[in-house]
């Protein structure tokens, strides 16, 4: 049986003792942590644990929010080490996010910041990572984990992956990402130890997760800067002669300007000037690159891995790099190659899942997540959803080559014939992230509308705040109305609101007249 221990030992175990595994700061006082330093202090964290979790039942789920920690490992794997299901949560979450996490996995515990209230018992991290030795009295591998995301628009959803699914996936990216010519052209001159990489994305998050195990597991350094402000980053880049770094778009987009703004002239010179000839690899994860990035990239010739993916698949269905002459020459949808070992296709407008054509990506194989969790019970993506799982992305696959085309469910078509994305429109009403259980844009009659569930308190002044936004909004983006449902939103197998049947349910002849409470946004928030 593989348990979490073989993820453990891949990405810290396979070293000699004086390696150097972890580099970071403790005020400005530099610090190394060595192979035998790493095993010393997981066991010792592993043991603080135990007592702490004394009278719990091993098996049970036990949360971990903290943001990123040059120790941050530590806690993750002494808690699988003593027989505890880690569920990864988000560092900033709401006290709402928290409540509606720990009844999601019947959470026993959270490891997080010290002084932070929780529906459950609060162990500190600072505490935790605080202690210098000891062993667990009794060591019992879990061999699960889940990554809860961050429920923007709906539930949390917590994507369940086993140990083997996870080991077998770490391997299959890593061994594709350092196997491609571009990452092998961008460490030609560098030894195994000059191949330094600078931590970024918070931990809790499928890239930020994997990248210890892939690079560090490969024998890169892992850098922590001191703080992470973009200055500092820079500096790190500079200073501590940083091989590659990862991060989302906007991030290195920052970098990119800080660079621009200190040295005048863009080329390949001055950026090996500024940087140092070393920082010739990146990755960006997550998103669709836009033209001015990519267009920079190639100005500089930097190695820059566009990967794309979901949490389910571990953030890899297919990458890319921005250099690459596909993707200079390229359509700017251009996504890259399948990689993670996935078998794809397209659903074409029949309802088949055909190998090339467009429509939504679906892909199927061994590297995807096994599952969800709810009310702390496993539930197999299998048995629920099927082999094929829909990314919700409208994909072009020509040959090996693969195309972003947009959102299966993101659009509204209105009446006067704009297009407005549901994502942009969400993240305009941010302030329901707070304030309502479930919320989500959708199409009705032609124009935008909100719709909310859960239990609500000062209905009236939510209303009045949604007015003021919307207001500020251009003129074709304003929302119609508000519809307020007593009753959850109907959800996706992924656990996520499904817009298509909230929009089915307004559409319905009775739907919105006795269903939902409808409050007219352009009318100062009248109730119809």
């Amino acid at each position: 049986m593989i348990t979490l221990e073989t993820m453990y030992e891949d990405a810290y175990g396979g070293f000699s003792p004086d390696y150097p595994l972890v580099e970071y700061y403790v005020d400005d006082e530099k610090r190394l942590m060595y192979a035998r330093d790493y095993r010393v202090k997981t066991k010792a964290v592993a043991a603080f644990l135990e007592e702490r979790l004394a009278g719990v039942e091993r098996g049970r789920w036990v949360g971990l929010k903290y943001a990123t920690h040059p120790l941050w490992m530590t806690v993750f794997y002494g808690l699988e080490m003593i027989g505890y299901k880690v569920m990864l949560l988000d560092e900033g979450a709401t006290p709402l996010y928290v409540k509606n996490v720990v009844e999601l996995g019947k959470l026993a515990a959270i490891v997080g910041v010290q002084g932070e209230e929780y529906p459950v018992l609060n162990i500190p991290f600072e505490e935790a990572t605080a202690v210098q030795d000891g062993e667990p009295s009794s060591v019992a591998w879990e061999d699960t984990m889940c990554l809860c995301t961050s429920g923007t628009t709906g539930s949390a959803k917590a994507v369940v992956f086993k140990a083997g699914t996870f080991t077998r996936l770490q391997r299959t990216v890593r061994s594709t990402v350092f196997g491609s010519p571009f990452t092998t052209r961008s460490a030609e001159s560098l030894s195994l130890e000059q191949m330094r990489v600078m931590m970024t994305l918070p931990m809790r998050h499928v890239f930020g997760f994997e990248v210890p195990h892939i690079f560090g597991g490969y024998g890169c350094t892992l850098v922590f800067p001191k703080n992470p402000g973009i200055l500092e980053m820079v500096r790190t880049i500079r200073e501590e002669r940083i091989w590659s770094t990862y991060g989302v778009p906007a991030l290195w987009k920052v970098i990119f300007n800080v660079y621009r703004n200190q040295a005048g002239e863009v080329s390949k010179e001055s950026f090996r000037e500024f940087f140092g000839e070393q920082f010739r690899h990146g990755l960006i994860g997550g998103a669709k690159v836009d033209e001015e990035l990519r267009a920079f990239i190639a100005s500089i010739d930097f190695n820059m891995g566009n990967a794309y993916g979901s949490t389910e698949t571990g953030g890899c269905i297919t990458l890319g790099f921005l250099n690459d002459v596909r993707s200079i020459e390229g359509p700017a949808s251009y996504s890259g190659q399948l990689f993670n070992a996935h078998r794809p296709g397209v659903i074409a407008e029949d309802g088949s899942w055909q190998p090339q054509g467009i429509g939504e990506l679906a892909v199927t194989g061994k590297n995807i997540a096994d599952g969800f969790v709810d009310a702390g019970e496993f539930v197999s993506r299998q048995e629920t959803a099927g082999e094929l799982y829909h990314t919700g992305d409208i994909f072009q696959i020509e040959g090996e080559d693969f195309y972003y085309l947009g959102r299966v469910d993101n659009m509204i078509l209105t009446d006067a014939g704009e297009n407005i994305y549901v994502e942009e429109l969400e993240e305009d009403f941010a302030i329901l992230r707070d304030r309502a259980e479930q919320y989500c844009a959708v199409g009705f009659e032609g124009r935008p509308a909100l719709v909310l569930a859960g239990a609500l308190s000062e209905v009236d002044e939510l209303v009045e705040e949604l007015c003021a936004v919307n207001g500020a909004l251009p003129h074709y983006k304003r929302v119609e109305a508000a519809f307020v449902s007593a009753s959850p939103l109907p959800l996706t197998s992924k656990k996520e609101v499904d817009r298509k049947a909230v929009a089915a349910l307004l559409a319905a002849a009775e739907g919105a007249d006795t269903a939902f409470e409808r409050y007219g946004l352009r009318k100062g928030g009248a109730r119809a």
